[in-house]
């Protein structure tokens, strides 16, 4: 290949987390890798603990030679920081600015075209690719929504402590940070991963955004499922961490609350602090009969909990998504969620009854009251179980690729519009 050809076509994704098969962040960081490939030849900074050849060998047959990995090594002192929850962000930002000097000595020898920081998704720390000089993209992003103070009550004390913190420094990064506000303004194009982050940092920059989830499905949406038994009990599953800001205490509660006659059972899904905590409330509240408590298997392995279900129930109080929201669509499982941040552009009336978040009290009068509906009314839950299938649709990681590589084009050219 020419010198001229591989500069006309030559890209960088700034991924630290990259994998077919983990977590959000690395399937987020893999999937937009593989679709800029069909555009594009792309260059993936990874982080140091990304294993290369099996990446490699991951890789479809027709993007292979289209895509390179090169993971970014750090101090010792930095990959201690990654390793540690409350040191995690230290060690990121010391990576960025190790992949930026990479991608810089990368871009003097055959430039980019343009750059694109993948993940991780929060909109704290937003890089540096700016500096390259070619156009860059920030996103999707996230991570801006807080944890409403009247659900306090709900968490333990360190959980509402942590909170309390965390709001404290959204508000101030999310209004006055120079050096979200820089990186911004420098980009092309920021993508937010929902609404609500939009609506948080568009003062940042005279430059619309656009929204695009960050998660997406990557495997074959299921068949429709038959009715269900009349006199069954209602299957729900709640997954994710179990900690303080997924709030499944506010499930328990509406549990607790539902009439005699109608029966359901739980499956939690995960693991996490919150476990003992909840599994107490759960004991108090005289459900804990009702309860399977499970430790997350791989992401592959869960899959199948959401076909076996009835109703997803999604009750975080701060999510930038929720990627079992997408799961349980795929399964054609109907979803009782939170009608806030990422789950709000997620849920519509077709696949799911939102919930207010208004108050404790009237979040869990309202799951109580869908899920007493759905446990008597087959017809109702087969409806939005329908729903749930083509609601998933849209979220498939193939229906991304040509809106992607449209904004691609036109960040190249100049000619993106609001």
């Amino acid at each position: 290949m020419s010198h001229s050809s591989s500069v006309e076509k030559r890209m960088l994704i700034l991924a630290f987390s990259v994998h077919p098969d983990k977590n959000m962040e690395d399937r987020n960081g893999w999937y937009r890798a593989l679709q800029a490939a069909k555009q594009f030849e792309v260059v993936v900074l990874c982080s140091p603990s990304s294993s290369v050849s099996e990446l490699y060998a991951s890789l479809p047959g027709d993007i292979r030679g289209r895509v390179q990995f090169v993971p970014v090594k750090l101090g010792w002192f930095s990959e201690y920081c990654l390793q540690k929850e409350l040191l995690f962000y230290f060690g990121y930002r010391k990576w960025l600015w190790n992949s930026t000097k990479v991608a810089l000595a990368m871009h003097a020898e055959s430039p980019f075209l343009l750059s694109h920081l993948v993940s991780l998704c929060g909109f704290r720390e937003p890089g540096f690719l700016w500096k390259l000089g070619c156009p860059n993209i920030i996103g999707p992003i996230g991570g801006t929504s807080e944890f409403r103070f009247s659900y306090l009550g709900i968490v333990d004390c360190f959980g509402g402590i942590f909170e309390i913190l965390r709001n404290a420094i959204n508000g101030y990064q999310t209004r006055f940070s120079n050096r979200i506000r820089h990186a911004l303004r420098k980009s092309a194009l920021v993508i937010a991963a929902n609404r609500s982050t939009r609506d948080d940092l568009q003062h940042y920059t005279p430059r619309p955004f656009r929204v695009s989830l960050e998660a997406g499905i990557d495997y074959p949406i299921q068949t429709p499922k038959p009715l269900m038994e009349a006199g069954k009990p209602l299957q729900i599953l709640w997954t994710g961490r179990l900690r303080a800001w997924k709030a499944l205490p506010l499930l328990l509660h509406a549990i607790s609350q539902l009439p005699a006659h109608v029966q359901v059972n739980l499956k939690v899904v995960g693991d996490g602090k919150s476990e003992h905590c909840w599994k107490k409330v759960a004991k108090q509240l005289k459900i804990d009969q009702r309860i399977e408590w499970i430790r997350r298997p791989s992401y592959r392995d869960s899959l199948r909990y959401y076909r076996e279900a009835d109703v997803f129930a999604f009750t975080s109080l701060r999510d930038t998504s929720g990627t079992g929201l997408l799961e349980a669509l795929t399964a054609g499982t109907p979803i009782i969620g939170l009608n806030h941040q990422g789950c709000a552009d997620i849920i519509t009336a077709q696949c799911g009854i939102p919930i207010s978040v208004h108050s404790p009290g009237q979040t869990i009068k309202e799951f109580r009251d869908a899920i007493e509906c759905l446990a008597t009314d087959s017809h109702r839950l087969k409806q939005l179980s329908d729903g749930a299938l083509l609601r998933a649709k849209d979220f498939q990681w193939s229906s991304y690729e040509e809106p992607m590589n449209t904004i691609y084009r036109q960040v190249i050219d100049g000619s993106m519009t609001s």
